[in-house]
């Protein structure tokens, strides 16, 4: 059960910023994806491409707040998927055998905010379209959702809504400030993080000859 906090880069070492790219076009990309879903919904055509936002709900001013019409998307935690630790992490190429570090595969836990403060009666019904969007389609592909996001290569992510206790929602909004929202909180899976650089390169052994000479 993750421990909910705010994630900062500022606590990683530099040698994570490609992970950190990765996550930023994951969830830039889902962003998008929802955007593009609630423009479909009754009455929601005008939507502006940036009704739904990739932002810290943790870092809202009250000003910020009361001018507030948007669905808020925040990444509030992350954990290594540790069961596919035991992957393959070499490559054949030609003669030769390329090794890398074994690549890593993450949860990301997305908090989706339905902030509309004019209308909480609003808000709550873009949140239950946000629960139809991916209760409708909870694996995302490049094959099957067409997207205007570079670098995201050959993605999969599936989605699954998670539900933390009374206690966990509590500690979690109040981490994140205490101005709690209509909210859906899901863990998107598998993220696969691999820095493209080889650690150690070996021939292959082809043929293995025995000496009978004794010394």
């Amino acid at each position: 059960m993750p421990n909910f906090g705010i994630t900062s880069a500022a606590k990683l070492q530099p040698t994570y910023k490609h992970l950190f790219i990765m996550i930023y076009q994951t969830l830039s990309f889902l962003t998008e994806q929802l955007n593009n879903y609630l423009k479909t919904t009754d009455g929601n055509s005008g939507l502006s491409s940036t009704f739904t936002q990739l932002k810290n709900v943790a870092h809202l001013s009250d000003d910020e707040i009361k001018g507030l019409e948007n669905i808020l998307v925040t990444l509030v935690n992350l954990s290594e998927e540790f069961t596919m630790k035991n992957m393959p992490n070499y490559v054949r190429n030609g003669d030769d055998i390329n090794y890398r570090n074994a690549p890593m595969y993450l949860n990301l836990y997305v908090l989706f905010s339905a902030c509309l403060y004019s209308s909480y009666e609003k808000s709550l019904i873009f949140l239950s379209h946000i629960v139809e969007f991916f209760q409708g389609k909870n694996t995302f592909t490049q094959q099957n959702s067409p997207t205007t996001k570079v670098g995201l290569g050959d993605f999969r992510l599936i989605l699954d809504i998670y539900s933390p206790t009374f206690e966990q929602a509590n500690y979690l909004w109040s981490t994140l400030g205490g101005k709690q929202f209509p909210y859906v909180l899901y863990r998107v899976r598998l993220v696969e993080i691999l820095r493209d650089n080889v650690t150690e390169s070996r021939g292959i052994i082809k043929k293995i000859e025995l000496s009978d000479k004794l010394s």
